[in-house]
Formats: C-alpha cells, sequence, structure tokens
C-alpha cells in the first residue's frame, strides 16, 4: 500500500521534504532509556512469511541505526517457520533470540520454560519507557492471546481475525445483500453462482471459498469459529471432549455445505489460504473468508484488480452468536538468548506506536490509535472498518486455542476430522471417534504433565 504508506511517514516526518534515516529516529528516541545500551552485540530474528513479518523486514537498518545492534533477519514459509521454531526452542540452541509466536503454540512453548515471561523487560525503567511505549494502547483482545494465567509472554504487532470479503460490485449488480447469517450464506452462494454462470465476462468466477486443508491452524482457523456460533465446543471447562454433540454435526454440515459443492472452485478442498487470497485478489473469487489484514493486499491499483470493488463484514451470526478467530502474531524471547536485552529492544522498538503506524503498511496493528486516527480514514470501505470495530471490541479465542498446551495434538486431531468431512465422511460417526480419541489425548498429556511435575 505505497500510498498509505507514503501518507503514513509524511505524518510523522515534517521536518525535511527528504526523510532520512536519522531524521526518523528522533521518534523512537524520545523514549526516556539509552537505545545503546546494548550496541556491538548481534541477535537473530525467526519470521514467518506473512505480510506483517515481510513490511517489518525495511525498517530494520532504521533499529540498526537506532541501537547499534545488527540484525539477523530469517523469514520461512509457515510449516517451516513452525518445524525451525520448534527444533530452536526444544533443543535449547538458542539459534534465534526473538522468536514469531501465535496463541496455538503459546501454552506448549510457556509449559516447557522456552520462552521468557515480559513483565520483568517492561518494568526495568533502563529497558523500558512505559510512559512512551503505551501498552495500553495495545487491543486488550490482542494482549489477551498473548498471556498464559495473566501473565505476558509476547507482544503482538499484528492482530486479525477472519471476517467476510465481498465484491461489494457484484453484490449491487446482482442485487443481492450481504448475508447475515450461515443459512443466509448458503442462499447467497448458490444464488451468486448462478448469476455468475449467466454473466460471460465473469466466466471462470466462483462465489466462495474457505479453508479446507488440514492442520491445527489452518482449516481449524475458521471451522472453530462456526461452532462456536452454533453452540459447539470441542474442550469444556474440565478438559473433557464435548465434541460429539448436536451442535457440532449441525454446525460441520453448515461449513461442508459452504465450502463444497456448486459455487465452490472445483479444487476446494486442496485450496491453501494463500490460494484463496490469490483469487479473490485476482478477481477469480466473489467471497471468501479471509484473515482482517488480507485488506493490505487488495486496497490500492497497483496491488489489485479489484481494490475499489471489495468491501467487508463480519462474519455470519449462528443460532448460538456471532463468533471469530483472532489472532496475534507476537514476539517472544527465547528462554536461551544470549542476548536477552537486546532482544527486549527489539520486540519494544517493533511493537511501538510510531513502528506500528509503518508496519500498517503490510500489516494490521493492534494498536488502537493507528486504527483511529489513521486507517479507519484511509482505508475507504465503511464495512471493512466497521467489522474491524467489531474484531476489537468482541473477538475472543476458543477455549482450545486459548493458550491451551494440548492445542497441537488435539488441533490436529479435530482439523483432520474436518478434512475428511470435507472428502464426504459421514458427520455423526467421524466425531463420534474423534470425541473418544481427544480425551484419550487429553489423559496422556495431563498426565505426562503431572509426572514431569
Amino acid at each position: 500500500m505505497k500510498l498509505i504508506k507514503h501518507l503514513l511517514i509524511a505524518s510523522f516526518i515534517i521536518t525535511s521534504p527528504i526523510c532520512s534515516a536519522s531524521a526518523m529516529l528522533q521518534y523512537w528516541q524520545q523514549a526516556k532509556i539509552n537505545w545503546q545500551s546494548e550496541s556491538g552485540t548481534h541477535i537473530n530474528i525467526l519470521a514467518d512469511e506473512q505480510p506483517a513479518f515481510l513490511a517489518l523486514k525495511p525498517y530494520i537498518p532504521l533499529f540498526e541505526e537506532l541501537t547499534g545492534i545488527s540484525v539477523g533477519f530469517h523469514a520461512l514459509e509457515q510449516s517451516q517457520m513452525r518445524v525451525r521454531r520448534h527444533q530452536d526452542l526444544s533443543m535449547h540452541t538458542g539459534l534465534y533470540d526473538v522468536l514469531p509466536m501465535g496463541i496455538t503454540f503459546l501454552g506448549e512453548a510457556q509449559s516447557r520454560g522456552w520462552i521468557d515471561p515480559l513483565q520483568p523487560y517492561i518494568d526495568n525503567p533502563k529497558l523500558t519507557d512505559k510512559a512512551w511505549y503505551q501498552l495500553e494502547d495495545i487491543s486488550e483482545r490482542s494482549l489477551a492471546l498473548c498471556k498464559i494465567n495473566g501473565a505476558l509472554y509476547s507482544l503482538p504487532f499484528d492482530f486479525s481475525a477472519p471476517i467476510y470479503f465481498y465484491r461489494k460490485d457484484l453484490f449491487e449488480h446482482f442485487n443481492l445483500a450481504v448475508p447475515d447469517t450461515y443459512e443466509q450464506l448458503q442462499e447467497t452462494k448458490i444464488k451468486l453462482q448462478k448469476a455468475i454462470d449467466r454473466t460471460p465476462s465473469l466466466n471462470g468466477m466462483h462465489a466462495f471459498a474457505s479453508r479446507t486443508l488440514p492442520g491445527a491452524g489452518l482449516n481449524t482457523w475458521t471451522v472453530l469459529p462456526i461452532m462456536r456460533a452454533y453452540g459447539a465446543e470441542v474442550i469444556d471447562a474440565q478438559g473433557q471432549s464435548v465434541f460429539d454433540s448436536p451442535q457440532t454435526a449441525q454446525s460441520l454440515q453448515a461449513y461442508r455445505d459452504l465450502v463444497t459443492g456448486f459455487g465452490n472452485p472445483d479444487n476446494s478442498r486442496l485450496l491453501h489460504f494463500y490460494e484463496i487470497r490469490r483469487l479473490f485478489k485476482e478477481g477469480q473469487l466473489a467471497s471468501a473468508f479471509l484473515a482482517s489484514h488480507f485488506y493490505n493486499e487488495i486496497d490500492t491499483a497497483e496491488e489489485s484488480d479489484i481494490w475499489n470493488k471489495w468491501e467487508a463484514a463480519p462474519l455470519p451470526a449462528g443460532p448460538v452468536a456471532r463468533e471469530t478467530s483472532p489472532w496475534s502474531w507476537a514476539f517472544a524471547i527465547n528462554n536461551q538468548s544470549n542476548q536477552k536485552k537486546a532482544a527486549w529492544l527489539f520486540i519494544q522498538w517493533a511493537t511501538s506506536e510510531q513502528t506500528a503506524a509503518l508496519l500498517s503498511t503490510g500489516g494490521s496493528p493492534p494498536r488502537q490509535k493507528v486504527w483511529h486516527e489513521k486507517l479507519f480514514t484511509l482505508v475507504n470501505k465503511p464495512g471493512f472498518n466497521k467489522a474491524m470495530l467489531w474484531v476489537f471490541e468482541h473477538a475472543t479465542p476458543d477455549r482450545l486455542q486459548a493458550g491451551m498446551v494440548e492445542f497441537p495434538v488435539v488441533g490436529e486431531l479435530i482439523s483432520q476430522t474436518f478434512s475428511q468431512i470435507f472428502y464426504g465422511a459421514d458427520i455423526k460417526q467421524s466425531i463420534k471417534a474423534t470425541d473418544a480419541k481427544i480425551n484419550v489425548n487429553m489423559r496422556a498429556l495431563q498426565t505426562r504433565s503431572e509426572n514431569k511435575q
């Protein structure tokens, strides 16, 4: 989003028509700490190839000039990143000082002592200027995704949730209302595809797509909110599986109807979320459940052919509630790091308001001031802005995704079940069999944890 980037930088740099790195440093130097206290050290950063991480990379020279700390920045495709991260932490190599963290892995990382609690760094006046940093400006919804038992173990710099992206021009042209319930969305999918098929200029376009590929954090990210919307859960408050329920069956039937059949791409069961993004961006998809930070990839003419044709809304409501799955990409400090103070300076810089304003050109910052003072004006999409307000005010994670140590195992189990159901497996039999497997794994994981204690 080059236009937004230029506007944001201009809002910060007003002293000179030419924005030098040195001029920009003044905005971080307002913090009453010695940014040069770890000068001469080197840190390694592991990153995901998500837009927010890649948006951060061009600004790292600013951090290096500000602090005198050299930075190795290593971005990997998400599945490769997860493997590399687990290897580094479980083998205690300390290769990466700063690690990308999401809620689905936070519980395991914290329970095994692989990452440092961050409050001691925040409370150290030599390292942190609390008045300047303004932790309270970071959305509480995103901070909640970075805590275990109330303790902060990572800091968010990108906050998103699944919302409903759609082609506003097509909805208006075909006189279709934005669906408010999942039943309405299924009806809209059929109506929209019939209208598309009658329009030669839209040949090859499909009405709807959402995540189907198995993987804890892949299809679970969009299936779990529809389960909750129908009143279903995976795990109850006592840690017992409640997966085998009429509500689960009803919600999975609704999701399967949405992601398969008439109105979906022929290979809908094999689409990675990156592929769904590409199809929407290139005008081959009329609507989809996508991460809210996707707006950054489609909101200028140089980025997308449909930049002025899209809008967004919250996910539809179910019989019980309207839900979504909030996610924060965050940074954590490796417990085995030899440069923890330098790692903290990087995290403080990367998640500060000043950096967030720059990263909003490629991510979705959790800092509320950036949204209210800049992005809600610059992103001229009223429906999207309302959807983002809804995410900030109402998005809560599923219990299973709220830092549970068991998520990687249980999440993989239910994810594979979802995938089998999308291919036609009997829903009731599938959830009954998976329910039993969840309880077996939960007991095994809990026994292992008790034995370690």
